[in-house]
């Protein structure tokens, strides 16, 4: 028996008891077909959070004349997104309620862009030519990043190297995962990649934390580093296991 809905999206957000948590892990340890569903879970959660990121600029400021008049004169391309805004807050807002909805992510994440708390800019990160087949994100982190693999891998690694630039990078071969992108946060759907992936850590970054499903392999606070793994020739190279 495969996994409901319910259950891949409670987990993928942290909503399920402990017990229940684990069998559900476990499950998916063993389920191609669950994992499939839990990255296209993912994938299909970070197209919304894309769609949502064309409409990141100001609406103007226009007073009741204003919109009287143009009221006789088609309709403004700012009114229509910001229409849109509202109609996605009307069609989400029935599900809002539902155990588990990602919809509630959405919305929290949108509220946090309107009201313009402070949040990463996650882009494509640039890859050299010679590493074809290589592709990534970066992000600038603001005072406290969380990269957070979402379920462990006993053939997988994230390699840390700390860098003199500004942004967090995240790279891994073509379809080794999908990414997620929150304030202060992105998720990195690895189900069953057995991926390594190069992790770059500006060395000014206040505080960056790696976490695999709910523990933590490694921790950034300043010049502070907390790792199990010694570092080597300036890397640490750390298993994607849970703590």
């Amino acid at each position: 028996m495969h996994l409901d809905p319910e259950e891949i999206e409670r987990l993928r957000h942290g909503e399920l008891p402990p017990a229940a948590e684990h069998r559900v892990r476990s499950h998916l340890a063993d389920c191609a077909e669950c994992r499939k569903q839990t990255a296209d879970s993912a994938a299909d959660e970070a197209q919304i959070f894309a769609l949502l990121r064309h409409l990141d600029h100001p609406l103007p400021r226009v007073d009741a004349a204003t919109l009287a008049g143009r009221a006789q004169r088609a309709e403004p391309l700012w009114g229509r997104l910001a229409a849109g805004v509202f109609l996605f807050f009307g069609v989400a807002g029935a599900a809002y309620a539902l155990p588990g909805s990602p919809v509630r992510g959405w919305v929290q994440t949108t509220v946090e862009w309107i009201q313009g708390a402070e949040r990463s800019v996650v882009r494509p990160a640039q890859v050299p030519e010679r590493d074809a087949g290589v592709a990534g994100v970066a992000a600038t982190p603001g005072k406290a990043f969380v990269i957070h693999f979402e379920l462990p891998d006993s053939a997988g690694a994230a390699r840390v190297s700390l860098t003199e630039g500004e942004e967090v990078t995240v790279r891994a071969p073509s379809g080794a995962a999908t990414f997620t992108s929150g304030a202060e946060r992105l998720l990195v759907s690895n189900a069953g990649s057995g991926a390594t992936f190069e992790i770059g850590i500006p060395r000014d970054a206040p505080r960056v934390e790696i976490r695999v499903a709910g523990g933590r392999i490694f921790l950034k606070d300043g010049t502070r580093i907390v790792s199990d793994q010694p570092a080597e020739n300036q890397h640490y190279v750390l298993p994607l296991l849970e703590p």
